[in-house]
C-alpha cells in the first residue's frame, strides 16, 4: 500500500530521481518532526514508531547538527543560508524515504531553529511540539551535565546572547533560559502554522494511550500494535543518564539527582522567573 505521504515513482536509487519528481518531492511530501529542548522524549518517539514500516523513524539523524543551534537561533535572518544548511543535511535521508513509500520523521532538538527553513522547503510538513515539566527536564539535563560539559556538543548549545548575564547564571538558571527560549522560539512559529502543528506533553504521551494514538492520527497512519504493545513501549525506559568506566572527566555527569519537588525554595525560583509564563500556559504546576 503506498502512503499518502510518499510520491509514486518506479525509482530504486536516489540518483535515478528525475527533475519532475525531485519537484513533486518538497511540494507534496509530508515529513514529519518532532520539536522539543531535547531530554523531554525525543528517544522514545523513535522507539515507538521505528515499530512501524511505514514509518522512516530518526533520533537525531546524522549529521545532527549539534554544533550550529546557537547559530541558527541568532541568524534567523540568515534564511537561505538556514535552508542550505537543513538540506544540505536532510535532502538525502528524506528522498530515500519517500522512494521507499516511507514517511520520514525525526526527532532532533537541534532542528527547532529550522523549522521556518522546514516549512519554506516543505510545505506540508508536520510538526510535533513536545513539552515536558521544566523542572524534570532541568533535572535530566543536569545529569547529563549539559551547561557543564566541556564538548563540542555544548558548544553548539543555545545560550544567553548577553554574555555578562549567561555567565551569572546557575546551571539551573541557563538550561531554565533554554527551555524557556527553545518554547517560545515554537509558540512565535505557531502562530502562523496551527494547522500543522499538534502539541503534546511528555507527561500525558507516555501514560495515556488516547494521546499517543492522537499522535498517529495526526501523523496519518494507523495504530497495529495492541494497547498491552503500547504500554509496553510507553513503561520501557530510554535514553537514560549512564556513566561508563572509562568515560572522560569533561562529561561532568551525574548518577543522580534531587527531582524538582525536592529541590531547595531558591533553586525552584531561579527556575521559576524564567519559566513561569510558558509553564502555566502548559499548565505546569511549579
Amino acid at each position: 500500500m503506498t502512503s499518502k505521504n510518499s510520491l509514486p515513482s518506479n525509482f530504486q536509487q536516489i540518483h535515478h530521481v528525475s527533475s519532475e519528481f525531485l519537484n513533486q518531492f518538497y511540494a507534496n511530501y509530508e515529513p514529519v518532526f518532532v520539536l522539543n529542548t531535547g531530554r523531554s522524549g525525543s528517544a522514545f518517539i523513535q522507539r515507538i514508531f521505528k515499530n512501524y514500516s511505514e514509518i522512516d523513524a530518526h533520533h537525531e539523524a546524522f549529521p545532527n547538527l549539534f554544533l550550529l543551534s546557537d547559530y541558527a537561533l541568532f541568524n534567523q535572518d540568515k534564511h537561505e543560508t538556514l535552508q542550505m544548511i537543513f538540506e544540505s543535511a536532510r535532502i538525502e535521508l528524506m528522498l530515500q524515504s519517500s522512494i521507499q513509500n516511507k514517511i520520514y520523521l525525526e526527532s532532533n532538538q537541534c532542528l527547532v531553529f529550522y523549522i521556518h527553513q522546514i516549512k519554506s522547503l516543505f510545505p506540508k510538513a508536520k510538526f510535533v511540539h513536545l513539552t515536558r515539566h521544566p523542572g524534570d527536564f532541568i533535572r535530566s539535563a543536569i545529569m547529563k551535565g549539559w551547561h557543564r560539559n566541556d564538548t563540542v556538543w555544548e558548544m553548539g548549545r543555545i545560550k544567553n546572547p548577553d554574555r555578562s548575564v549567561w555567565e551569572s547564571y546557575s546551571q539551573i538558571e541557563k538550561l531554565a533560559w533554554v527551555w524557556n527560549a527553545t518554547h517560545d522560539f515554537i509558540e512565535e512559529f505557531k502562530k502562523d502554522h496551527l494547522p500543522c502543528f499538534l502539541t503534546l506533553k511528555l507527561e500525558d504521551l507516555t501514560k495515556d494511550l488516547t494521546v499517543l494514538k492522537s499522535l498517529f492520527q495526526f501523523i496519518g497512519i494507523n495504530n497495529h500494535l495492541t494497547d498491552k504493545e503500547l504500554i509496553a513501549l510507553s513503561n520501557k525506559r530510554v535514553n537514560k543518564v549512564t556513566i561508563t568506566g572509562n568515560e572522560p572527566r569533561n562529561m561532568f555527569k551525574l548518577s543522580n539527582y534531587p527531582e524538582y519537588q525536592a529541590w531547595k525554595e531558591n533553586e525552584k525560583q531561579e527556575m521559576i522567573n524564567l519559566v513561569e509564563n510558558l509553564s502555566g500556559k502548559y499548565n505546569y504546576e511549579l
